[in-house]
């Protein structure tokens, strides 16, 4: 595999933080990496396949390294990108711009399979939470009427899924 320069550092295989087949199961799922590697600039991709299990939802938040597209293997996602909420079935896609909040849930009796490409700095440290539905910490929300419509339409699906 071709070296790249990563923070001033030479990157290699053996320096990516994910390895394919590295995963985790969550409160609300599971994913498991696909792929990864370097791009130009010192940029990265991590290709992942996220499974959601029914009435599930994950927390709001943002990357500031990172912007993802998401594609919906299996299933119906609902998807919250900044203040506008978004229902995807099998085979549809869409764009999650670095910076912007957003969540996936599931608000079906079927678990919805997602596959996600990250493109920037892939780490998992990356996650800004500003909402969570397991208790893990957050971060102050950001102040501005799109970060206000991005919590109430969190909270909307949360609502569906189990009283706040």
């Amino acid at each position: 595999m071709d070296r790249v320069t990563f923070y001033g550092a030479p990157m290699t295989e053996n320096s990516f933080p994910y390895k394919i087949g590295d995963g985790e199961t969550r409160p609300w799922g599971s994913y498991e990496v696909t792929a990864f590697g370097p791009l130009e600039m010192g940029k990265e991709f991590c290709e992942k396949l996220i499974t959601v299990r029914s009435g599930q939802i994950l927390s709001l938040q943002s990357h500031e390294l990172r912007s993802e597209a998401w594609r919906v293997e299996a299933g119906t996602l609902t998807v919250i990108l900044d203040d506008t909420r978004h229902t995807l079935t099998e085979g549809q896609s869409i764009l999650i711009p670095q910076g912007s909040l957003h969540a996936m849930a599931n608000l079906t009796e079927a678990d919805c399979v997602v596959f996600e490409r990250q493109e920037g700095i892939c780490r998992e440290a990356d996650i800004q939470r500003f909402h969570d539905a397991y208790g893990r910490s957050v971060d102050a929300l950001p102040s501005g009427p799109k970060a206000e419509g991005s919590l109430a339409v969190y909270r909307q699906a949360l609502a569906e899924i189990k009283p706040i």
